[in-house]
């Protein structure tokens, strides 16, 4: 700590004695490719998705770039399906992939410097339906549980039902509440899994009327969080599985009402719902307005608003702001959109807070998809991300002060105070000590 200390103060001093202006920028956005991002690692260093029109997951890192991970299955049987998602730590991507003899379409997980598995073994009662066996939708923090749903071809009880898989135990069926001959209720898809795997949520049908209730299962037990009137679904679940995100319908419920967004959170008795509600101008019979992605802290939340048909954009959540309109947001922090380009969802934000990605596309010929990486510094003065400000802050600091790249893990807009290069540096200094 001293050691780097003084070091610090020695180039500190060099600073000072240059007195160069530092710019402020508490939030920038970047392009990161024709690509349709899904998911962020917890630090925002890895970001996965889909290909635009081959449908092939893909992996991004600042080094790598995009990294197209093979076995794509638009390209072989024209249909694709999922979502791909990232371990905490970004070795780990699940996604729709080939199966073993090119014919079908199954769940897959990738392992940094091993390539791709097929999830195996399915259940008994298991049948590919229109080339596909399965579908991938979520991947647990610690990259051991993948969540989804596989298909049933001529079975009762529904078509489609929500699984989960492990290495352990192959594709387990969570199960729905379809039952006897009912072939058209009784489907279900699990969505996203917390970090350890105990809690996964996604959707079962209404098996009435068919609609979509969403679905918690804690440690397999499963738990309906609304009957909701029309469709809605649970999208996603915080790290420590304690809040639920997602959309729900509320009363009065009239033919004017539509899914907004809202969460579930435990109390340690039941799930509680919070309305998170709709941007102004979301309408039926289109509008919509789900939440997607949330902080390991539970103090920002993400997802989507579509006001009508056609017309959508992302949204940020905070109990002190509520739902902000992304674009509403980038203005605010001095960013302007390219002319022409329209943002279409937020996808996902790191479980720190500093990496918001989504996706957009260009209103003019040949409307390419584009998706986007936001950097938000949380803490200033924390340079490795970790919420505390100290000596391991001190050498990404002086890095960042000289105009070197950033390293993994750093995030140079928390050097920014929004001073003088000499006041930045003595505002760090000072919160270093503590003062």
């Amino acid at each position: 700590m001293l050691v780097r200390l003084r070091t610090y103060l020695a180039v500190a001093a060099v600073f000072t004695s240059a007195m160069v202006e530092a710019v402020s920028a508490e939030v920038t956005l970047e392009f990161i490719g024709t690509v349709l991002a899904t998911d962020v690692s917890a630090d925002g260093s890895v970001i996965v998705g889909n290909t635009f029109g081959e449908y092939e997951t893909f992996r991004w890192t600042t080094a790598g770039g995009v990294v197209p991970l093979g076995r794509a299955t638009v390209p072989e049987l024209g249909v694709g399906a999922g979502t791909p998602n990232v371990s905490s730590d970004g070795t780990r991507v699940s996604g729709t992939i080939l199966g073993a003899d090119d014919t079908y379409a199954t769940q897959g997980i990738w392992t940094l410097g091993q390539g791709w598995q097929e999830c195996l073994p399915m259940p008994s009662d298991a049948g590919i339906i229109d080339q596909s066996l399965a579908s991938a939708w979520g991947l647990s923090g610690d990259g051991n549980t993948l969540t989804g749903l596989y298909w049933r071809a001529g079975q009762p009880g529904g078509s489609a039902h929500p699984s989960r898989w492990t290495e352990a135990t192959g594709v387990v069926d969570l199960g729905t509440q379809g039952s006897g001959t009912c072939m058209t209720c009784g489907s279900g898809r699990a969505n996203d899994v917390n970090e350890d795997g105990s809690v996964i949520v996604g959707w079962i049908e209404n098996p009435n009327f068919g609609n979509w209730w969403p679905t918690v299962w804690v440690d397999g037990v499963r738990t309906v969080l609304k009957e909701t009137e029309g469709f809605s679904e649970a999208n996603g679940v915080s790290p420590d599985g304690l809040t639920i995100l997602g959309d729900s319908w509320f009363p009065p419920i009239t033919a004017g009402s539509l899914a907004e967004a809202a969460v579930w959170r435990w109390d340690g008795n039941q799930w509680v719902e919070q309305r998170l509600g709709k941007l102004p101008g979301t309408a039926p019979p289109f509008g919509l307005a789900t939440a997607s992605g949330i902080t390991a802290d539970g103090s920002v939340i993400v997802g989507y608003n579509r006001f009508g048909a056609g017309n959508e954009t992302g949204f940020i959540w905070t109990q002190a702001t509520g739902m902000v309109d992304i674009v509403a947001y980038l203005t605010a922090n001095g960013i302007t959109l390219p002319p022409g380009f329209d943002v279409g969802t937020v996808s996902a934000i790191s479980d720190d807070g500093s990496t918001i990605v989504g996706v957009g596309s260009y209103t003019t010929p040949p409307f390419e998809a584009r998706s986007f990486k936001i950097t938000r510094c949380v803490l200033t003065g924390d340079m490795n991300k970790d919420s505390v400000v100290d000596g391991l802050d001190i050498e990404e600091f002086i890095r960042a002060k000289l105009g070197e790249p950033a390293m993994a893990g750093e995030n140079q807009l928390c050097a920014d105070y929004g001073g003088t290069l000499e006041e930045d540096s003595a505002a760090f200094s000072a919160d270093l000590l503590g003062g």
